[in-house]
């Protein structure tokens, strides 16, 4: 052996003095086998747990996506729900619109049978009065003879249309550019057998009356026609002088006013003998 073989072996044995064995490491490996076997079953319980909890959160997830299904259906019939509310609400607005329609209609109705009824309440009136004053009066009643009633004495009605005023030069009255026009007039003459005449107007526009009373002038009496001038007033110092023509053959009856279109008049066979009242 060499000096130097002798030196590294000597080193060697030094160096196997100082080294360790171990004599415990049997004895652990037991105890790390059931540590690492504790933590993979902790492990395996916990993934199973996360699998349950995964689970049930798909189960929620399902059953919100059913909601949100649902909700979505919910929501298509509420919409078309509203569609069909629009539509009634249309239908509505248009009963709606021929109801009003109807109302007016019936109130433009109403009012001219309110003037029809005033016109008759006044009628009636003018009767009564003409009646009353015949009890009262000492002088004659109703003639009971065989005397045949003149054609011209009655009650005559009829309405005078709308008609542009004139002047006394027979000129259409015109103020700023417009016509002056009055309005349709109803007449309702009562002429009675003594000379006296009464009048009552009414305003076909607003239903305002006026009542006028006078006395008639036979003009012209032939075998073809009365005529009569009929001079009217009243408490406003409001006269009228009216011409009626009666043609005694075709019974028809033409009623004109100064500066006025005539019209026409018919004889109220409603009421009978008004022609033999007398009044004092």
């Amino acid at each position: 052996m060499s000096k130097y073989q002798i030196i590294i072996l000597k080193c060697l044995v030094i160096g196997l003095m100082f080294v360790k064995i171990p004599t415990s490491q049997g004895q652990e490996m037991p105890s790390k086998k059931k540590e690492l076997e504790d933590a993979y079953q902790q492990h395996t319980q916990q993934i199973a747990s996360l699998k349950s909890e995964l689970a049930q959160m798909k189960e929620k997830v399902e059953n919100l996506e059913a909601d949100k299904r649902k909700l979505g259906y919910e929501k298509d019939g509420l919409i078309q729900d509203l569609n069909s509310l629009d539509y009634k609400v249309v239908d509505l607005k248009k009963i709606q619109d021929s109801l009003s329609a109807e109302l007016l209609e019936t109130q433009n109705q109403l009012e001219i049978n309110l003037g029809i009824n005033q016109q008759l309440k006044s009628l009636l009136e003018t009767l009564t009065a003409s009646q009353a004053s015949q009890e009262d009066s000492v002088a004659t009643n109703f003639t009971q003879n065989e005397t045949t009633v003149p054609l011209y004495l009655g009650s005559f009605v009829g309405t005078q249309p709308e008609s542009v005023i004139k002047d006394q030069d027979g000129k259409e009255m015109v103020i700023n550019g417009q016509k002056i026009k009055t309005p349709p007039i109803g007449h309702t003459f009562t002429i009675m057998s003594d000379n006296k005449v009464m009048l009552e107007q009414v305003n076909e526009n607003d239903q305002s009356i006026t009542k006028l009373s006078g006395t008639y002038t036979i003009k012209t009496d032939n075998e073809q026609v009365y005529e009569m001038a009929c001079k009217l007033k009243n408490d406003q110092d409001l006269v009228l002088d009216y011409m009626i023509t009666i043609n005694k053959l075709s019974e028809e009856i033409t009623c004109s006013l100064k500066d006025q279109a005539p019209f026409k008049l018919l004889k109220n066979i409603l009421v009978e003998n008004i022609g033999e009242v007398t009044s004092e």
